[in-house]
């Protein structure tokens, strides 16, 4: 945890399970707050978000589609 005058970050890792998948990662995190009279006026938090949504999947294939051009585009399964 960094602080500087009302600006704090936090960076660390934590550890999901998804309830109903089982499926279990580790993810890095980042916290930006910023703190005015001692509460919290703006809370950022950054995971991997992608990791998240594919604790959650059990079955089938993503089309993934990172650029404008569909030529880019990219699948993902399981054993990914």
């Amino acid at each position: 945890m960094l602080s500087e005058g009302e600006t704090v970050a936090v960076f660390g890792q934590f550890t999901y399970t998804s309830v109903h998948a089982k499926c279990t990662f580790t993810s890095p995190f980042s916290i930006k707050a910023t703190v005015k009279n001692g509460l919290i006026t703006y809370f950022q938090f950054m995971e991997d978000t992608y990791a998240s949504a594919a604790s959650f999947r059990v079955a089938g294939e993503w089309t993934i589609q990172q650029d404008a051009d569909p030529a880019k585009n990219f699948k993902v399964s399981e054993n990914s």
